[in-house]
């Protein structure tokens, strides 16, 4: 049975006509409170959905951290997941 949040996101995405229910979709997953809600709300609404982990190094062992929580999120919620690494702050040089 979904819950109240679970029922208004379902109501805006059919609402607004975002999502079909054959389609794949890609949800960015920071780690963070409102991407970790978005991607369980979406598999518990039954899309078909993976996660993308950009780790931007910016924040040490934080960012570390972030990826790690998003590994083992989405293995226990059995969610592929797709990582890249950047070297932003050599990027910024250029």
């Amino acid at each position: 049975m979904l819950n109240k949040v679970e029922k208004d996101v379902a109501r805006f995405i059919s609402q607004e006509d975002l999502m079909v229910r054959n389609g794949k979709y890609i949800v960015t997953l920071s780690g963070g409170a409102d991407s970790v809600c978005l991607l369980i709300i979406l598999k518990r609404l039954g899309y078909n959905i993976e996660a993308v982990h950009c780790n931007f190094h910016l924040r040490g062992t934080e960012s570390e951290r972030d990826e790690h929580f998003c590994i083992e999120l989405c293995e226990k919620q059995v969610i592929p997941l797709h990582r890249i690494h950047f070297d932003t702050k050599s990027y910024a040089e250029l």
